[in-house]
């Protein structure tokens, strides 16, 4: 079951990389690409063509060291999003996937990544989508349990963990 649920999620990830490409022509660009909260795992930093164009913004010390070793030619800063570390608008794009669920204060990003970037891409996940993604195997219809006890139970029958996943916040189509 584990290999199906990562054999979906790198399918939609490929098909958001397309759709980022397509929509801003990655391919010309010579300029620097932001890429909030990729985390060691960030999707865009393992498909993007040019590291060394790529910075990756990431909150936690210890993710941006694993990430400098698994990408190697990726700039790598440890910062908060809501208070990025940038003067002007000098970045071709910010890419920020699923991060904004997570911030304190999701207006603050969105005003960081319009100062520093030319262009953005922002998603966050659909509460009403049936799986929950925030852990390595779907839970199947997680934000539909009413009770926080019963999340409590699937995350550890699925080995996801409770704090993370409670801590999403899932935003409205009009706050994104």
């Amino acid at each position: 079951m584990r290999a199906a649920f990562r054999a979906l999620r790198r399918s939609f990830r490929l098909r958001r990389y397309q759709r980022i490409r397509n929509l801003f022509h990655l391919e010309g660009t010579d300029r620097f690409i932001l890429d909030l909260g990729g985390r060691p795992a960030s999707f865009f930093a393992a498909i993007f063509p040019k590291p060394e164009q790529l910075i990756l913004v990431e909150i936690d010390r210890q993710a941006a060291c694993q990430a400098r070793e698994k990408h190697s030619a990726l700039h790598v800063i440890v910062a908060n999003g809501e208070q990025l570390p940038f003067m002007d608008p000098s970045k071709e794009l910010t890419v920020c996937n699923s991060v904004i669920a997570h911030v304190a204060s999701p207006q603050a990003l969105a005003r960081e990544v319009r100062h520093v970037s030319r262009s953005y891409f922002l998603q966050t996940p659909n509460g009403r989508f049936p799986l929950e993604t925030h852990s390595f195997i779907g839970i199947p219809f997680y934000n539909l349990i009413p009770w926080a006890g019963l999340q409590q139970l699937m995350c550890k029958i699925f080995g996801a963990g409770y704090s993370y996943i409670s801590s999403v916040r899932h935003l409205s189509a009009s706050e994104l």
